[in-house]
């Protein structure tokens, strides 16, 4: 195991108060020129700390990817970090799962670092709050096998309840379902190759069944002792992955979902009232109608206080996943609703390079965490992303910094940017009119509109080609300007 540790560049923090709760609000961004960063999984500890990871790979290999992790202090502070693989394997860091107060359980997948990469198995690890792992165990699949992902739940027992897909003969997901000790030794599994599989947020039921979310088919599972299959039901509105999930007792939960309308992906987010049974659940859905808004890749859905949820997801999220085949400008946006689901306020971070989501966490303080990648295609011309994660206060703003921060907030956005014969004017729910003003490079005001609609279409035909600078502006408090270029 090799301790790394890393140059981090872009740290800005600083604390401010609420009325008698101190949070903090802060950004970090994580650079190496050389190397390709992805944020997979996130965790606060019990002393505030901030855990997060996932996987590294240098520039212009396709593999090997090693496991990352990195520890923050509540104040946005790089503490440390560590890099660790199987030895000769492809290795990805899939969850990290608080043990107790100063432990956690690091899950990670492998396989074969060539093609076709088979032999593909589970590495499970302990970890001490100073990045110390122990405890090391691996689960071998078949070897005919190449890995897909992994996801665990701690059982109330200590025990952990885990899915690891695999896949063979094609592109079909299969998983295994198994059940270990605190020590990570095998106390039962089952390979369930009857259909695809893959499953997220796991739980363990008060009658000792076991629920999953079964992310090809859609739908909530249950299982016997034995790992049979016993109940099934299709998640509510066709809600599809990538699902976020908090429970708010042994039987309710609040989901987030893909929700798609006329090919246009939409954040779907539901009050599920029963673990399977789907009556009266209550449902609410947030998406422009002309862009891809996706929720976060690992977890979009989370809080502390059920009046107060937040919600996140990546705002004109490319086709291709791959930000060098797409570059375009996204946003990571971040909803609050009430515990009906009632949308409070929404901002978007970022437009400046192309954001992708991975997760989102409520914070002891009230704030949220969001991580991510960044690909910065306007200044780096290579295809590299970096990790950034932003802490949040419990308005979602990102204030009292001593610097700038490079990830702008807004509450309401122009695009597309450059555009053509007309611009798009999104308003945040909070700020339900505006008053557009657009200006030329000379100061001179060429156009002055009220806006009356969440979303908004200005015909912009008339203007010659060039630069200009936009006003949006309300007596909400809406206070939002920028550059815009017509083709």
């Amino acid at each position: 195991m090799a301790k790394l540790k890393y140059l981090v560049l872009g740290v800005f923090l600083q604390t401010f108060a609420i009325g008698r709760a101190q949070q903090t609000s802060w950004e970090f961004i994580h650079r190496t020129p050389n190397d390709d960063e992805e944020s997979i999984a996130l965790v606060e500890g019990s002393g505030g700390s901030i855990y997060f990871g996932g996987r590294t790979i240098a520039l212009g290999l396709e593999y090997p990817y090693k496991s990352l992790v990195f520890k923050l202090d509540k104040y946005g502070n790089f503490i440390d970090s560590v890099l660790f693989n199987l030895p000769g394997k492809w290795t990805s860091l899939s969850q990290i799962i608080p043990k107790n107060n100063e432990e956690y359980v690091l899950l990670s997948t492998f396989h074969d670092l060539s093609p076709p990469f088979l032999n593909a198995g589970l590495l499970l690890h302990n970890m001490n709050s100073n990045l110390e792992l122990f405890n090391q165990n691996v689960f071998c699949a078949d070897t005919n096998y190449t890995s897909s992902g992994g996801y665990g739940y701690k059982i109330s027992s200590g025990n952990l309840f885990v899915n690891f897909s695999v896949r063979f003969g094609g592109a079909l997901y299969h998983s295994y379902l198994i059940e270990t000790d605190s020590n990570f030794n095998v106390i039962k599994y089952r390979f369930l190759n009857d259909s695809p599989t893959t499953y997220s947020h796991l739980k363990t039921l008060d009658n000792g069944n076991y629920w999953g979310l079964n992310l090809i088919l859609n739908k909530y599972e249950i299982f016997d002792y034995d790992f049979n299959k016993i109940q099934e039901q299709t998640v509510p509105e066709l809600l599809r992955a990538n699902f976020g999930v908090k429970w708010d007792s042994d039987s309710s939960f609040y989901l987030l979902g893909d929700k798609i309308v006329d090919n246009q992906h939409n954040l779907g987010f539901i009050r599920q009232y029963h673990y399977i049974d789907t009556t009266g659940y209550l449902y609410n859905s947030w998406g422009e109608a002309d862009t891809l808004d996706f929720p976060a890749f690992t977890n979009g859905i989370d809080f502390h206080n059920k009046d107060s949820i937040f919600i996140g997801g990546t705002h004109n999220m490319p086709y291709a996943l791959d930000p060098g085949q797409q570059p375009v400008p996204t946003w990571f946006v971040i909803l609050q609703t009430d515990s009906l689901l009632n949308v409070r306020w929404e901002r978007f971070y970022g437009g400046n390079a192309n954001y992708l989501m991975t997760n989102l966490i409520a914070t002891r303080d009230g704030g949220c965490l969001i991580a991510g990648t960044r690909y910065d295609y306007m200044n780096d011309p290579v295809p590299q992303t970096d990790i950034i994660v932003l802490k949040l206060n419990s308005e979602g703003l990102l204030v009292g910094n001593n610097e700038q921060p490079e990830t702008r907030m807004h509450e309401a956005i122009v695009y597309p940017n450059p555009g053509t014969d007309a611009l798009q004017v999104r308003l945040a729910v909070q700020h339900p009119t505006a008053l557009l003003e657009l200006f030329d490079t000379n100061g001179r005001l060429v156009l002055s509109q009220q806006l009356h609609q969440k979303e908004n279409r200005i015909a912009v035909d008339h203007l010659p080609a060039g630069t200009y600078i936009y006003n949006l502006s309300a007596d909400t408090g809406l206070r939002e300007s920028g550059k815009w270029v017509k083709l």
